[in-house]
């Protein structure tokens, strides 16, 4: 029973040791101009290669400048993950027009304090939950229920292409796309780990199914003649 409770412990503490996370940081900067009131916007794509893990935690930033920011629509995508960023931040029944500042630097992560569909002011340390609203930027209000955030990234390969697609909804004030980023928590998959444990199981298994045939083998040994 012992050597049991051995093999066991050791399995479930290999099995259990934690994967190191690493953050992994990138930065492009297009800088390219927005269409001026034309839904067909821009995209700005962009690859990720060589990274190990699975995102566990993923932070956006994006610098635009000049424009109207409540003219602005701006999504991500990479694999089956898709987040609405801005989706004309401000626009309300009693404001059709949104926000009228111009340009913006700011991070999006799920975890802030603020939609920034309703930031009012742009302030320090300027770190904002997704606008979220997977509805028509036509339409958009602060009501809308908000179901796209950063977190359907989470779980996949970072790998891959990123798109970023920005657009202007309303002419009048033209928005340039200075640049954008990730910054991505990375958790490598326990490969390792799981292989270890499985040969512990397997090797307590062997011993204790050999250890049962030759005991039987021994009761049924005959006895020795006198």
């Amino acid at each position: 029973m012992k050597l049991n409770a051995l093999f066991a412990g050791l399995a479930l503490a290999v099995a259990a040791l934690p994967s190191p996370a690493i953050v992994f940081s990138t930065n492009w900067s297009p800088t390219v101009v927005v269409p001026d009131g034309n839904p067909a916007g821009l995209a700005d794509t962009r690859s990720l290669a060589g990274l190990s893990g699975t995102i566990t935690d993923i932070t956006v930033s994006l610098n635009l400048a000049g424009g109207w920011n409540g003219d602005l629509y701006a999504y991500l995508t990479h694999g089956s993950g898709f987040t609405v960023l801005l989706n004309r931040v401000g626009r309300t029944v009693g404001n059709p027009d949104g926000y009228g500042h111009a340009g913006m630097n700011v991070t999006f992560n799920d975890a802030a304090a603020t939609d920034i569909h309703l930031y009012g002011t742009l302030t320090a340390p300027f770190t904002y939950q997704p606008d979220a609203r997977a509805v028509s930027p036509f339409t958009v209000l602060d009501t809308d229920p908000r179901t796209a955030f950063l977190g359907s990234f989470l779980g996949l390969d970072p790998n891959g292409t990123w798109t970023l697609f920005v657009s202007d909804l309303s002419a009048g004030g033209v928005a340039t796309l200075n640049s954008w980023g990730l910054e991505l928590t990375l958790v490598a998959i326990p490969e390792v780990e799981t292989y270890v444990a499985a040969a512990l199981a397997g090797a307590f298994g062997a011993f204790w199914l050999n250890r049962a045939i030759w005991g039987r083998r021994r009761k049924r040994a005959p006895a020795a003649e006198q």
